[in-house]
């Protein structure tokens, strides 16, 4: 199970929406939770930060309410370069993963999410799930079932193969949906032969009927696998669209073994076009 989760603290008008979806988590078994403000150093040399008094009362206001769901929470405010901070804190904590806010699918999503986030994102040993803020959501339990239809997209490299130990430990329950996806994207067929092709979807199959029998055994009752072909963003973007899963599970690295944040590549994409939360393995 997710048992400690790291929650990077920006004071938005989202943030009560965040600290609703680590209530929320509470159901699906975790147990701890960080809530860690950086004070930019920048803020402190340009002399514009003053507000620690009102932090620190927010932050115990958070405290007190997600205590009040059973987890164990912890508040933290240090000052240095934010991003660093972060993820010095994720490597040497052991936490399950780091939780991040975004605005969802528009076209200035990037400039939204922030250059801290972004940063995170990239260099992020431990996985992120980035989770999009509700327009319509004024507080609650929003992300209680977040798990409750989980799509694992797979190129079969070994980021994917990173992701499967996560997809396990999102269940919680024998009702839930576990679809897993790989697409023949087209890019990487242009030279090859039909015959080639027919090959390589016999073979995919094959490895994807693995995965789904992998996941039964451990105890997933509603597993189906699907293979198509086209452009990855589009395949899976649409896929999602019409089938509407819960969390998107893919790695960061494909076969080319780059990271793809790099490279503006699928999980990248896939961060600022979806508007369903986005589960990032390294």
């Amino acid at each position: 199970m997710f048992n400690k989760v790291l929650f990077p603290v920006v004071f938005t008008d989202q943030t009560e929406q965040m600290v609703g979806c680590l209530a929320g988590l509470s159901k699906s078994g975790v147990k701890e939770v960080l809530l860690f403000h950086v004070i930019s150093i920048s803020e402190i040399m340009e002399d514009r930060y003053a507000n620690e008094s009102y932090d620190e009362a927010m932050l115990e206001k958070w405290k007190s309410y997600l205590q009040d769901f059973g987890l164990k929470v912890e508040y933290k405010i240090v000052t240095g370069i934010p991003w660093i901070e972060i993820i010095d804190t994720a490597e040497k904590g052991n936490f399950s993963f780091i939780l991040i806010g975004s605005h969802g699918s528009s076209f200035i999503d990037r400039l939204l999410l922030g250059s801290v986030a972004e940063r995170v994102i990239q260099h992020a040993k431990v996985p992120v799930l980035i989770y999009k803020f509700k327009r319509d959501s004024v507080g609650g339990l929003v992300c209680q079932n977040i798990f409750e239809r989980i799509l694992f997209c797979t190129d079969f490299s070994s980021s994917s193969e990173k992701c499967i130990p996560y997809v396990e430990n999102m269940l919680t329950n024998h009702n839930q949906r576990l679809i897993i996806l790989h697409v023949q994207d087209l890019r990487n067929l242009r030279h090859v032969q039909p015959e080639k092709i027919e090959e390589f979807n016999r073979i995919d199959l094959e490895r994807l009927d693995e995965l789904k029998k992998h996941f039964e055994r451990v105890g997933f009752k509603n597993v189906m696998t699907l293979l198509t072909t086209g452009y990855s963003i589009s395949e899976i973007l649409n896929y999602a669209a019409t089938e509407d899963p819960t969390i998107i599970v893919v790695g960061k690295k494909g076969k080319t073994n780059l990271k793809e944040m790099l490279l503006g590549g699928v999980s990248q994409t896939l961060i600022h076009k979806s508007n369903k939360p986005v589960f990032l393995v390294e």
